[in-house]
Formats: structure tokens, sequence, C-alpha cells
């Protein structure tokens, strides 16, 4: 996906159509109550810009990205609409087919009123999809693409479940970039995602703070 084509007004799909639904791993459902252990992110939080403000909250909404090839990634996002939870799968949805969980919160939402606003924000003049990218007092570096410049963002397609286990309320197209950077004196990363997102009625520029959790760090009931 260009540059150019991402700035042209897409098509959106308005309706609401049933979906096969794919099972999630970790017990983590729409309904159920994530409690995140605080003290992993406690003893990191002089070194990183990621906080966890509510370790325990209901789930309210899961997304799906279907990323090819029996790879998934779930989202689950909890009810104080700034946190979130995404776990990656591979050959399957089992427990057994983890292979990575991070934990998100929103840092900055922007919603361009333009295409030439986006263009600003997210275009080929932006910081997006450069090979290094500061957020607060840290630096972070480009995890996808391998251009020594600047390079395009990925699109993903996002389906978003709140209302029903089995039928889709909204698709979400995105256009995202990650980057990451080690945590000093630690064995976890934090993350930087940088995301066009086009659903219907909305369009912004939303960036979250992302950090590493093991299994261990959380229960769902």
């Amino acid at each position: 996906m260009s540059f150019s084509s991402l700035f042209k007004s897409a098509v959106r799909d308005l309706s609401a159509r049933p979906q096969q639904e794919v099972p999630a791993p970790l017990h983590l459902r729409r309904g159920g109550f994530l409690e995140i252990d605080p003290l992993p992110f406690q003893m990191v939080a002089d070194r990183v810009n990621f906080s966890l403000a509510m370790p325990a909250q209901p789930i309210a909404a899961r997304g799906e990205v279907d990323l090819g090839g029996n790879s998934w990634l779930h989202r689950f996002y909890l009810d104080d609409d700034d946190t979130w939870l995404q776990v990656k799968t591979d050959g399957g949805s089992r427990d057994e087919h983890v292979s990575e969980c991070i934990l998100w919160r929103y840092w900055e939402v922007q919603s361009p009123g333009s295409q030439a606003e986006l263009g600003l924000i997210a275009g080929p003049h932006s910081a997006i999809g450069l090979p290094r990218y500061t957020v607060g007092a840290y630096v972070y570096e480009r995890a996808w693409g391998v251009s020594a410049g600047q390079t395009e963002l990925v699109p993903f397609r996002e389906t978003v479940f709140d209302r029903s286990d089995s039928v889709a309320s909204q698709t979400c197209q995105h256009y995202a970039m990650l980057y990451r950077r080690e945590v000093p004196s630690s064995d976890r990363k934090e993350y930087v995602l940088i995301s066009v997102e086009d659903a219907p009625g909305r369009l912004q520029v939303v960036t979250s703070l992302g950090m590493d959790a093991l299994q261990a760090d959380f229960t769902v009931t």
C-alpha cells in the first residue's frame, strides 16, 4: 500500500456480517475479567514510557486479525477504553500456539480533518516509517521494513466484536508501523505502534505504547 493510495478515501463496509469465530487462547474472551499483576511493570517504571493504570478490568470487546498462514492477532479491549492486550498465535488459536503477548495503552489519538492533514501527520514527510522514532525521552528502532530511509506502512484488517461473539460490529483497516526498544536491566521490550485507523465514521492516527507481557502476568475469570 503506497502513501498515495493510503490518502485516498477508502470504501467502507458498513454491514455487520456473520463471521467464523476464531477460538481465543488463554481463556480470554469478551465479557471476561482480566487481572494483571502490576509488579513487573512497576519494576521498570523509571525506564519506560509505558505505565499501567487499572490492573483489573472487564474485557469489553475483542478484535481479530488474520495474518495468513494460520497466524492470528487476538486483541482484547478493556473497559477503560485505554488498555488492550494483544496475543499472537501461530499454527492455531489454542494456548499452545501463543507466541507473543503485548499489553498496550493508548498514548495519542489524532483525528485529521482532511487528507492533507493526514498527509502531514503520517505521510512521506513525517517521521512515521523512518528507522528510528522518538516518544518522550526514548528512541525506538523500527521493527518492520528494511529500507535505510522511510518504509511504507503495513496494511491489515481487524474485525471487531463488542456486542456479539459471532457477528462483527465493524471492521477497521489499519496502516501501521511498529517500533521497539530493549528495556535496560530487563528481559522485556517496550513498543510503539502507530496506526492510521480507517473505520466506519472514523479516521484517526493512533499511537499506542506497549510492553511484553508473560502469561504468568495475568489471570482471566
